[in-house]
């Protein structure tokens, strides 16, 4: 049962801990909320919190589970996976549950290449497990990939070979050489094979396209086990599934969360690090936040940002996205947390595109262990909204949490998500325009998400962005021309789509 309402945020805090001992009930709240920021940077949000009926979640992801082009939500929970069927709008179904559960951070994929939409999960001492989706929001066990005496505590899944299949790259601890970084190669039927083991390891684990040769690297925190470093390290892929020797950056200690986005403006992924020191005036923690790039063959860092300040130490997490529609990419920021539930937490901070952000902007709370952030148009409005997880420390409740973005500058709406494909926004097939003129078009993606959108004109490269939207003013000479738009997925599968125009 649901109960859809509109509140004030602290109102919704109230009625949250009211119907936590409910939990079972999966009662969903909504509430609009309108947060006090400058008017150069105002966003806001609606919030529903959807409670899985589990004791807690440990993650969430996003995808097209049941293949009717609208995008569901799935949490990990303590004894249940649970599907939230998407019903349009950024509106959800109670959960469904399939009968596993555990596990941490977690990740979308088809693995098995069936067109159905399976999920990898961190499971501790288990390693990484597989499970494979029926195509209908349920799940049955698939293969597990073990480490011998490790726990398995992050991972990142992309193609690693060029094969299209997608890989699994999994940071495990403690090794006897410290922790490490192994990658694992899909085979396309649900099984993976070994390619790399041991560089790197330590903390939070992602990849992206560093140097912009078109091969997927690793960038992972390490924490000092491995000869004493903490900081960022980036090792370079090759295309094959094996990588260079690491390349690092040092931070002053407390190297917490990262995240892959394009914070220099320059269309070439780089990196977002949060950063937690302890504050001896106070006594408390201070959160800092810092961007690294790759250039020249070395990781080159902006000097550390203050985000906020806390009154203890807490776990930290990241995402990166374009949420105000600038095509300058965020960050959210969310955490587990000690201090009392209602504390200003959950947030984001505006990027400048010079490699630095805007205030840390609140967003409500409404456990204490809201982890694992994204950012993805959920609702298909072309506007990129902020989905997580949600559970409390003493275990009465978790489940789904979902910021819908109401008045982030909007682009061009996206086709449905059950297939990798391209909306054309401008210019229509046939249109007569002035030049310059800009290009618009959204892409979407069944498997993984779209990472890129690409612009060509008259088989010329024109524009580019990291994300599923593209917006390119191009200046053309005088007659008929034809312009190509290509979205490339998380597996660098593509879909084009083109139209002839005439410049005036």
């Amino acid at each position: 049962m649901f109960v859809t309402r509109h509140l004030s945020a602290e109102a919704h805090r109230r009625v949250s801990r009211l119907l936590k001992p409910f939990a079972c009930l999966a009662a969903c709240l909504t509430a609009s909320l309108v947060l006090s920021l400058p008017a150069s940077a105002a966003l806001t949000f609606t919030a529903t919190q959807i409670a899985s009926g589990d004791t807690y979640s440990g993650s969430m992801v996003s995808g097209d589970f049941n293949n009717d082009g609208i995008l569901d939500l799935v949490t990990f929970n303590a004894y249940t996976i649970s599907f939230y069927k998407g019903l349009g709008g950024g509106q959800y179904a109670a959960p469904a549950d399939s009968p596993f559960g555990g596990g941490l951070q977690s990740f979308a994929a088809d693995f098995n290449l069936d067109g159905k939409l399976d999920l990898a999960v961190a499971d501790g001492y288990n390693g990484v497990s597989i499970y494979l989706g029926n195509g209908d929001g349920t799940f049955r066990q698939g293969t597990t990939i073990m480490n011998s005496a490790a726990t398995t505590d992050s991972l990142a899944v992309a193609d690693f070979n060029g094969d299209h299949v997608p890989d699994i790259a999994m940071n495990t601890c403690p090794h006897s050489s410290g922790c490490q970084v192994q990658v694992y190669l899909g085979k396309g039927d649900g099984t993976f094979t070994m390619s790399a083991s041991g560089f790197i390891g330590g903390g939070g684990l992602v990849v992206g396209d560093f140097n912009a040769d078109g091969h997927q690297d690793l960038a992972v925190l390490q924490n000092g086990y491995i000869d004493g470093f903490n900081g960022v390290a980036v090792c370079l892929g090759d295309g094959t599934g094996h990588f260079q020797s690491a390349i690092k950056s040092a931070v002053v200690g407390g190297a917490e969360a990262v995240a892959v986005g394009d914070f220099y403006g320059d269309r070439i992924q780089s990196l977002a690090v949060v950063i937690e020191q302890y504050d001896s005036n106070t006594g408390g923690e201070r959160v800092y936040v810092q961007t690294v790039k790759y250039s020249g063959g070395q990781l080159v860092a902006t000097p550390l940002q203050l985000a906020f300040s806390m009154p203890s130490f807490s776990t930290l997490y990241l995402a990166a996205g374009d949420l105000n529609g600038n095509f300058k990419d965020d960050i959210v920021i969310s955490g587990y947390y000690n201090f009392p539930p209602g504390t200003p937490w959950n947030g984001y901070m505006l990027g400048t595109g010079k490699g630095t952000f805007g205030a840390f902007q609140a967003l409500p709370v409404y456990g204490n262990l809201e982890r694992y952030p994204f950012v993805r148009d959920l609702n298909l409005d072309s506007r990129h909204d902020i989905g997580m997880d949600w559970s409390t420390t003493n275990n009465v409740g978790g489940g789904a949490l979902v910021f819908l973005n109401t008045n982030g500058t909007t682009a061009c709406t996206p086709p449905p998500a059950n297939a990798i494909g391209v909306h054309i926004c401008a210019p229509r097939n046939g249109q007569t325009v002035a030049t310059p003129f800009t290009f618009k078009a959204a892409g979407n993606a069944f498997n993984g998400i779209t990472k890129r959108m690409e612009l060509w004109i008259d088989g010329k490269k024109a524009g580019q962005n990291w994300e599923d939207q593209l917006k390119a003013r191009v200046s053309l000479t005088p007659g008929t021309h034809t312009a190509t738009f290509i979205a490339i997925d998380s597996f660098d599968n593509i879909a084009k789509s083109s139209v002839t125009f005439t410049v005036q």
